[in-house]
């Protein structure tokens, strides 16, 4: 009688190259074998022990952290320390990687360049007059994308430092936001894709 696959989440077949950082010191080069919003499998070869924390940064895709949770001969298992919101992201990820027909349409629609802000904290003040304390992730000249606790409506107004701003969609991990020229600069609002 064939045994029960006791799995919590269904693993994603990947052939992607990792770098691996074993309890904070060794470093390794490896290959994702499979993966699930919960765990991995890599090739490696490595010396390692169940247990041991291990950090794998896969390119292209994310860099999670965890314990190694079974060992085998040309790698090893680990299971994730993530919390929902990462594990969130982790899965939106995953299901653009494995099925890349619905990543169509979502590439970078900014007119300008992207430039990462590095952690950068700022206060986002919002139409009702409460503010919120947002995580610049990325900004351009036409807008931003952070980081936040909560997520106005799409179409709010909003002020990020001293610029104008108005919610254009939502992101897994907070919103974009794109700036509103002064109104006597054109006399008109501009809204761009972002």
């Amino acid at each position: 009688m064939p045994k029960p696959d006791l799995r919590r989440y269904r693993r994603f077949a990947l052939d992607l190259p990792a770098q691996i950082t074993v309890n904070g010191i060794d470093e390794y080069r490896g290959r994702l074998v499979n993966i699930s919003p919960g765990d991995l499998a890599v090739k490696v070869d490595a010396n390692v022990v169940v247990g041991d924390a291990a950090v794998v940064a896969i390119k292209d895709l994310d860099m999670v952290e965890g314990r190694i949770a079974r060992v085998m001969p040309d790698g090893f298992a680990l299971s994730f320390i993530l919390s929902r919101r990462r594990r969130q992201i982790l899965v939106e990820k995953l299901m653009l990687a494995v099925n890349p027909a619905f990543a169509d349409g979502l590439k970078d629609r900014r007119s300008t360049p992207r430039h990462p802000m590095n952690d950068q904290r700022m206060v986002c003040r919002l139409a009702d007059g409460s503010s919120l304390f947002v995580r610049v992730l990325d900004r351009s000249v036409d807008g931003v994308s952070v980081d936040a606790p909560r997520k106005p409506p799409v179409g709010s107004n909003i002020h990020i430092g001293r610029a104008r701003a108005v919610i254009v969609r939502h992101t897994p991990r907070g919103f974009v936001a794109v700036f509103e020229p002064d109104a006597a600069e054109t006399g008109q609002s501009r809204l761009r894709a972002v």
